[in-house]
C-alpha cells in the first residue's frame, strides 16, 4: 500500500469548517514525513473552495443560515492576501466556480434558490455588485424540495451546468459577458433525473455522460444531458442496509469524484461513513468496493493518480485511500484538521 505524497512545490488547501475563531482556510505541507498545517485566514463556516483558472487566487463560500459570504484570496507561499469579502446576497452558499475566461464568479445560494453572479477584476478581486438569478422548481420530498436548490455549478466547455437538488434537474446555461447583470446567463435546457434523486454533485465521464450523486435517493444516476429521466441508469449508492453511524440514521450521500481515466467514480456515503467505488465504463454502473472511510461524515474528496483523499467533517481528519487499478485498497491517515470540509490541491 503506497503512502500519499505531494509532488514538489505542491500543498493542500483545506476548508476547516467551523466558527471563525478556530477554523478557516488552512494550508498543509509535508515535511520530513510529517504533515504541518497553517491557518491562512479565519472564516466562519468555510464550506467550499475553487481557484481562478489563470491566477494564484482561491475563492470560498462561508456561513450557514440565512446569510452567506464569498471570499477571494491571493495565495503567496504560506500567506493568503485578502482580495475581497462580501455577502453572497443569498442563504447558505455551498459551491462556486469561475468561468473559463476568469471574469465571472458564479455562486450557488442553496437555501434562497439563486445563482449569484460576481464580476471579477483583472487581479481576480471582486468588481461591482453581486447580482442574483432566481431559479424555480420543486420535487416530491417537500421538506427538501420545496423549491429549486442549486448545489453545484461547473463548466463543460462554455456551458454552465448547475445541479439542482430541489427540482431534480440538471440545468444548462449559456454565458454572454457582454450582457449586464443576470442577463449574462440564459438557460438553454433542463434535464430531469429520476424523481427524488435530489442530485447534489456530478462528474463528466469520458463518453460525455454525467454521473450524479443522489443525496435524497441514496443513489447513483448516470445519463446524458437532454435524455429523458427514464433512460438514466439508477443504482443504489451502498450495499449497506442498516442505519447510519454519523448525524442521521438515513444515508445522505454527498460528493462524487471520478478517476483520472474516467473508468471509476468514487461516491461518499455520509451517515454511513463509507466510500463506494463504481465501475462506470459499461452500460450500467457496477459497485466494485465499499470502504469504511475511517472518518465521520466524509464531506469532500480529491482524486489523484494514486489516491482518493477524503475530508471527514465531523471527525476532523483527512484520509488517503491508495488505488490499485483505480480501486481503493485501504485507508491511510494523513493528518487531523478540525472540521475538514473541502480539499483543493495547490501548486
Amino acid at each position: 500500500m503506497s503512502e500519499f505524497r505531494l509532488a514538489a512545490g505542491q500543498s493542500l488547501l483545506v476548508a476547516s469548517r467551523g466558527i471563525f475563531e478556530l477554523h478557516g482556510l488552512t494550508r498543509w505541507v509535508e515535511q520530513d514525513g510529517k504533515w504541518r498545517g497553517k491557518t491562512l485566514a479565519r472564516v466562519n463556516q468555510l464550506s467550499s473552495l475553487t481557484r481562478h483558472p489563470t491566477l494564484p487566487v482561491v475563492y470560498g463560500t462561508s456561513r450557514v443560515g440565512m446569510e452567506g459570504d464569498i471570499h477571494a484570496w491571493r495565495i503567496e507561499g504560506d500567506t493568503a492576501i485578502t482580495l475581497g469579502e462580501k455577502s453572497s446576497e443569498g442563504a447558505e452558499p455551498c459551491h462556486l466556480v469561475v468561468d473559463p475566461s476568469g471574469r465571472l464568479l458564479i455562486v450557488t445560494n442553496y437555501t434562497t434558490s439563486t445563482l449569484g453572479l460576481q464580476r471579477l477584476a483583472a487581479d481576480g478581486s471582486f468588481e461591482g455588485p453581486i447580482v442574483q438569478l432566481k431559479l424555480s422548481g420543486g420535487g416530491p420530498e417537500l421538506e427538501r424540495q420545496d423549491d429549486a436548490h442549486p448545489h453545484q455549478a461547473f463548466f463543460i466547455g462554455a456551458t454552465l451546468v448547475v445541479i439542482d437538488l430541489g427540482a431534480d434537474l440538471i440545468r444548462e446555461f449559456s454565458l454572454d459577458l457582454s450582457k449586464p447583470g443576470a442577463d449574462a446567463l440564459t438557460q438553454l435546457r433542463a434535464t430531469a433525473v429520476p424523481a427524488n434523486t435530489g442530485p447534489r454533485h456530478a462528474v463528466v465521464l469520458p463518453d460525455g455522460c454525467l454521473a450524479v450523486s443522489g443525496e435524497l435517493g441514496s443513489n447513483l444516476v448516470v445519463g446524458r444531458l437532454g435524455a429523458p429521466a427514464s433512460s438514466w441508469a439508477n443504482v443504489r449508492a451502498t450495499r449497506q442496509t442498516g442505519p447510519g453511524k454519523t448525524r442521521w440514521s438515513r444515508n445522505y450521500p454527498g460528493d462524487i469524484q471520478r478517476a483520472l481515466d474516467g473508468r471509476h467514480v468514487y461516491f461518499a456515503n455520509r451517515s454511513l461513513d463509507t466510500i463506494s467505488t463504481f465501475e462506470v465504463s459499461g452500460a450500467t454502473p457496477a459497485l466494485v468496493t465499499e470502504h469504511d472511510s475511517q472518518t465521520q461524515w466524509p464531506q469532500h474528496m480529491l482524486v489523484t493518480e494514486s489516491h482518493v483523499l477524503v475530508a471527514g467533517w465531523d471527525s476532523g481528519a483527512v484520509k488517503a485511500l491508495p488505488l490499485a487499478n483505480g480501486v481503493p485498497t485501504g485507508v491511510e491517515h494523513l493528518f487531523d484538521c478540525p472540521g475538514a470540509g473541502w480539499l483543493l490541491l495547490w501548486d
